[in-house]
């Protein structure tokens, strides 16, 4: 009966066994074939049943198991993990109350003068998209003042080194981002240049190289040269560049950068828009020092070239990153060099409190400016404001 039972088991498990030599791979098809099992015939006389020999056991259990393999389900391909894309989301805004103490009817407003949602995706370790959009005031055709959502980045980054970064699209300009890094007190107004009309916008449309290294950091870029995304008018483009090193490697002076900053282009044909600025700064936890020299040759409406000069100088006195603070500024600009009568001396004084919240951070900053006629020191304008920067 042992044999009987044994002949059966190899019988319905011969099927399963040919089918999962079907599938095999190819390999497993050129191994040689396992001896052929013997069967005693059957007949009408039962016969005494005799102990299997070994030789039998061994292509019964391979066909066992291979009839098994074949049964079982197929394994769930483990699915490849990866970290891309990663998306975040951040804030960053400028609210203030501004009270005008100089003009005779009082005017004062709450405003937002800057309101930037970042999103950023990093697509690899070495590309990065960013889209911000941004609520600031602006002046309709009826010169009424609105808060307006505009687009402030639509960039694509690509880190094709380790130093050195392509920037595509609606992006940032080599110089205003780079001082924002420096001053983190464009909360209180627009920069030196920005302020004069000189440099439309933090950011154009336009393709750009930036190499950074650890002493180095050089930015250059070809714009539409409008300024914050707005639309090319003519074929005409802006052509930047910044360079900015640190000659000292070692002690305090090692915390002293230099930089110079070139733009090159034109409102329209022989409308030039040539800006050249440089810059030296200082910092330490409970210092911040620069000072920066302009010159430009603009022509934005007339015919005729207006050269344009002047010095801003910024200091900060604090705790440290966080804490308490004192700001001072004095800006001296001559707007027009043929002019004699028409320059103007800014100066601005105030205090701060900076706090560090997990991974945000919350500027509270109140100061006064003021802008005098430098030749018979006039006053033109005195302002009371309280701003706020929060960012996280």
């Amino acid at each position: 009966m042992k044999r009987l039972a044994l002949t059966a088991i190899v019988l319905l498990t011969l099927p399963a066994a040919a089918l999962a030599q079907a599938t095999a791979n190819e390999t497993a098809t050129t191994a040689p074939a396992p001896a052929p099992v013997q069967m005693a015939a059957l007949s009408s006389t039962v016969i005494a049943p005799t102990p299997a020999p070994a030789s039998e056991s061994a292509p019964v259990s391979a066909a066992v198991a291979a009839a098994a393999e074949a049964q079982a389900p197929e394994r769930a391909a483990t699915p490849v993990s990866s970290s891309f894309p990663a998306v975040t989301f951040g804030i960053l805004t400028f609210l203030q109350y501004q009270a005008q103490l100089h003009e005779s009817n009082g005017y004062n407003a709450f405003d937002v003068t800057r309101g930037y949602l970042n999103i950023e995706a990093k697509l690899s370790d070495r590309i990065r998209v960013r889209f911000t959009p941004d609520v600031r005031p602006t002046t309709d055709a009826s010169l009424n003042q609105n808060l307006a959502l505009r687009l402030e980045y639509a960039s694509l980054d690509v880190q094709t080194t380790d130093t050195i970064a392509i920037m595509f699209g609606l992006h940032e300009m080599p110089w205003l981002a780079f001082e924002e890094s420096v001053n983190r007190y464009r909360v209180v107004g627009p920069f030196f240049s920005e302020r004069l009309g000189l440099i439309p916008g933090v950011t154009d449309l336009g393709v750009s190289v930036k190499r950074s290294t650890e002493r180095t950091d050089i930015h250059v870029g070809i714009y539409n040269g409008e300024g914050q995304g707005r639309a090319e008018i003519d074929k005409y483009k802006s052509i930047d560049g910044r360079a900015t090193f640190r000659p000292f490697s070692e002690g305090e002076l090692a915390k002293v950068t230099i930089s110079g900053f070139y733009q090159y282009g034109w409102y329209a044909k022989d409308r030039p828009r040539n800006v050249a600025i440089a810059m030296g700064s200082y910092e330490n936890d409970n210092l911040v020092l620069t000072a920066q020299y302009l010159s430009a040759t603009d022509n934005p409406f007339v015919a005729v070239d207006i050269e344009r000069r002047g010095f801003s100088f910024f200091g900060e006195g604090r705790q440290g990153p966080a804490g308490w603070a004192v700001i001072g500024g004095l800006d001296l600009f001559d707007p027009d060099g043929s002019n004699d009568s028409d320059s103007q001396r800014r100066l601005l004084i105030g205090g701060a409190h900076w706090s560090q919240i997990s991974r945000a951070r919350l500027g509270v900053v109140v100061s006064l400016e003021q802008t005098h006629q430098t030749a018979n020191s006039q006053l033109l304008s005195r302002r009371l404001l309280a701003q706020t920067h929060i960012e996280f």
